[in-house]
């Protein structure tokens, strides 16, 4: 679907409120910029919010007096493979020279368009125009990177978590305080990846429940945050490749192995329905515990039956950080924001200055609470809306331990070796030192030039 967007702007005096000039424009001259977008349930406000920024900057930009317009032409495509195929149709558009002036992609692929040039450099830009982008969490900013430079905007972030379900640990024996204290006790790191696999185990074992611990059944972020717990980042600091160290890899894959072995992982995790492991954990009090992320809240559990309220919710269930591999780690989570870009060229600044407005901290709340997805601002923090929302209120408290999968255009590729290999341990096809090895030699043959293998 394309729709069109219309906007009456006046930029007399546009540097007297913003750091950039009225590059290009003469009297009553159109500006048009394209906007690329998936239709997504899980973001309508992320065109959206571009649009009313757009809006907010012609209010501006009518006051100070006008000599040209802006016309915004939103291309919205259908999802058509998720977020890697979004990224690999925008890079062919950028190469024949038809990308967009805005667009929103997995941040993970924002190398991808930076190093071919594809993208503005907005770190001195972001950088001389605080009233934009200066109350963006920090650590938010790292994802956006390519060697130590802003390439794109956060719009959104999430927390990745494990969920479980309270009930059926009650029914397992264990008290209310081993139960309420699960949390404090993984963030202080007294219970550790195996021992709250432990826990799942013995659901298993002493109840009627047939699941300990359920993940996603495809290609994803989620079970990351397992490798980054046994220490690999997948990045080289010094050369910027993707680093892959066999023995890391070998002890997070260990850990899934030995689930599937103690009954806590069915072997079959990865060709399940998606719509099969929600009823099993939300609906059906069939599973202990489900790895995945804060937004699934409002968009599955609670039309599942799952309480909303917060009191509700943890009464039947909780949630806690991923666990560390040994005795007083850190906990981890995996937040995996969405990002804004800005083509390069001649009216660069200007898409930026859109996005600028389209960040604000009332229009990313208005985005937060009807998508379960965690704000950008600080500020959003006061916001009431956001705090009713108890869910994000609290998952952004893991951002304190949150990895990102690596800015790399070819991280995608080893992920999915990654993803292989994670079939073959489950299935009982591969060992985990085999899943290991097979990583390495597989990103060798297909992505030499992108590793760096210890």
């Amino acid at each position: 679907m394309t729709k069109s967007s219309l906007l009456s702007v006046t930029v007399a005096s546009f540097a007297l409120a913003l750091s950039i000039p009225a590059v290009g424009a003469s009297a009553q001259e159109t500006i048009e910029l394209t906007l690329w977008s998936r239709a997504d349930a899980s973001g309508p406000l992320r065109p959206g919010n571009i649009l009313e920024g757009a809006n907010r900057l012609n209010a501006q930009l009518e006051m100070d007096g006008a000599d040209y317009r802006v016309a915004i032409t939103v291309n919205e495509q259908p999802d058509q493979g998720g977020y890697d195929s979004d990224a690999e149709r925008l890079l062919r558009a950028y190469a024949i020279g038809e990308g967009p002036d805005i667009f929103h992609a997995a941040h993970e692929w924002i190398c991808a368009f930076a190093e071919p040039g594809y993208l503005f450099d907005l770190t001195d830009f972001t950088n001389e125009n605080p009233q934009f982008f200066g109350d963006i969490f920090p650590s938010l900013w790292k994802s956006t990177e390519c060697v130590g430079r802003r390439f794109a905007v956060p719009q959104d972030a999430e927390a990745r978590m494990f969920f479980f379900n309270k009930g059926l640990m009650r029914a397992a024996g264990f008290s209310d305080e081993e139960i309420e204290s699960l949390d404090e006790r993984v963030l202080a790191g007294e219970v550790t990846l195996d021992g709250i696999a432990d826990i799942a185990q013995q659901i298993v074992e002493n109840t009627d429940a047939e699941y300990g611990i359920l993940h996603r059944p495809s290609r994803g972020p989620d079970y990351l945050m397992i490798f980054n717990q046994y220490g690999s980042s997948f990045v080289d600091p010094e050369t910027g490749k993707l680093l892959l160290e066999e023995s890391k890899i070998a002890d997070a894959y260990g850990w899934f192995e030995r689930n599937v072995q103690n009954g806590v992982t069915p072997s079959n995790n990865t060709s399940m329905d998606w719509s099969f492991i929600r009823d099993q954990f939300y609906r059906d009090n069939n599973a202990a515990m489900w790895m995945y992320g804060v937004w699934d809240l409002g968009s599955n559990a609670f039309p599942r039956g799952v309480p909303s309220d917060k009191e509700g919710f943890f009464e039947l269930f909780g949630w806690t950080a991923a666990p560390a591999p040994v005795e007083g780690g850190r906990p981890g989570s995996l937040t995996h924001p969405i990002v804004y870009g800005v083509g390069a060229g001649e009216h660069q600044e200007i898409a930026a200055t859109i996005v600028g407005y389209a960040s604000d901290a009332e229009l990313n709340t208005n985005h937060a609470v009807t998508t379960t997805h965690i704000g950008i601002k600080q500020s959003q923090l006061e916001d009431p809306r956001y705090a009713a929302e108890w869910s994000l209120a609290l998952a952004t408290e893991l951002l304190e331990f949150s990895h990102y999968m690596p800015n790399h255009p070819d991280f995608g590729a080893l992920n999915q070796i990654i993803y292989e290999a994670l079939q073959g341990v489950e299935t009982g096809q591969i060992s985990a030192a085999e899943a290991a090895a097979y990583v390495l030699d597989e990103a060798d043959a297909r992505i030499p030039d992108s590793i760096v293998m210890n």
